[in-house]
């Protein structure tokens, strides 16, 4: 599990360095040489797309998804094996969802294959990614609620803490 981490982690940073560094090097040749670099808005949408996708396993497995708190410490010390159940679910869903589209499209991408517009990049090896990434999350959702359960039984109860 900490390999993939590490891994989804490093592949995200290298996506965002390589966008900062296209787009600054962009604005350079564009305005110093008016020369822009040709297809650089092109591969910064790529790179983006690979770029969410890595950090997806990592924000699905810590449950780091956008949500309001406004009620969750009540819940949670009120409601919590509901609460975890139901949060648990559907962000399981949610990557499931995510996860089946992109593998519908990577099999539409292998029967009928694609071109990226400007650069004439196979559509199959960016959809792919996402799409291997994104059964990444499904396992990091899994293990979330995995390892959810395990800290759940080592919590003491009310009754042998008195």
């Amino acid at each position: 599990m900490l390999f993939l981490r590490k891994f989804t982690v490093i592949l995200g940073a290298l996506c965002l360095i390589a966008m900062v560094l296209i787009t600054c090097t962009d604005i350079v040749m564009r305005y110093i040489f008016n020369d822009p670099i040709f297809g650089s808005g092109e591969m910064i949408q790529l790179l983006l797309g690979v770029a969410i996708f890595a950090g997806m396993f990592v924000v699905t497995l810590d449950r780091g998804h956008v949500n309001v708190s406004l009620f969750e410490p009540f819940l949670l010390s009120r409601f919590r094996t509901a609460y975890r159940g139901l949060f648990d679910g559907f962000s399981l869903i949610g990557v499931l969802s995510v996860t089946g589209i992109l593998l519908w499209k990577t099999w539409d991408l292998w029967e009928y294959p694609e071109e990226s517009i400007v650069l004439q990049i196979p559509m199959i090896l960016v959809v792919g990614t996402m799409a291997a990434l994104s059964c990444l999350s499904v396992l990091g959702a899994l293990f979330a609620i995995l390892i959810d359960e395990r800290q759940t039984r080592a919590l003491p109860s009310k009754e042998q803490e008195n």
